[in-house]
């Protein structure tokens, strides 16, 4: 074989971004989350989206117990319940109400991410979706969006520290300035990570 041949390949593969997907509801969500919640669960995730990520990848290498075995768990991560999918920490503990919401909506109902054991309780007179007794897994065909969700998260902590640094330089016009906040905003989103 002769050297530098050019390397091809023609099937459809996923190359659109993830940008719309994560700040704009679906259709079908419009009917059950208004924009507002939709605001604060997004914000919520820019936060705490890329430890729950970490969590999926993680639940999804350990094999099903004993009695969860069933017919596709191959094709799945570990059943649990949403408040174990979220890691322990500072911040996720004061959000969990939030991220339970960010879980069911987004990754489960948007993303299509989780896939639900079983039928939540739900009471229209109270407005509550009860999963308690419902158990969630990550489905292991869709891991290859964590990598462009992720670039979302960052590229949007980088668009909120150049604003704020923008915001400071033109009130100010005093580059220490901008550099102590550009410092303090990447200070903020790692002790958030706590």
């Amino acid at each position: 074989m002769d050297k530098d041949y050019k390397v091809i390949d023609n099937a459809k593969g996923h190359t659109t971004g993830y940008h719309k997907n994560v700040f704009f509801r679906s259709d079908g969500l419009k009917k059950q989350v208004t924009a507002i919640k939709w605001f604060f669960l997004t914000v919520v995730e820019m936060i705490v989206g890329s430890e729950l990520l970490e969590s999926f990848i993680i639940t999804g290498s350990v094999p099903p117990y004993g009695t969860n075995i069933k017919d596709d768990s191959h094709k799945y991560g570990k059943e649990s319940h949403l408040t174990n999918h979220i890691p322990a920490g500072f911040f996720t503990n004061l959000l969990k109400t939030q991220i339970i919401e960010l879980l069911y909506y987004k990754f489960h109902w948007h993303y299509l991410i989780l896939d639900q054991v079983g039928e939540p309780q739900i009471d229209d007179k109270k407005k509550v979706i009860d999963c308690t007794r419902t158990r969630f897994r990550a489905k292991k065909d869709l891991f290859y969006q964590y990598i462009a969700l992720r670039r979302v998260y960052d590229l949007s902590w980088v668009v909120f520290n150049l604003a704020i640094d923008l915001i400071v330089f033109f009130i100010t016009t005093d580059l220490e300035l901008v550099l102590i906040s550009a410092i303090s905003v990447e200070a903020i989103r790692r002790i958030l990570r706590v």
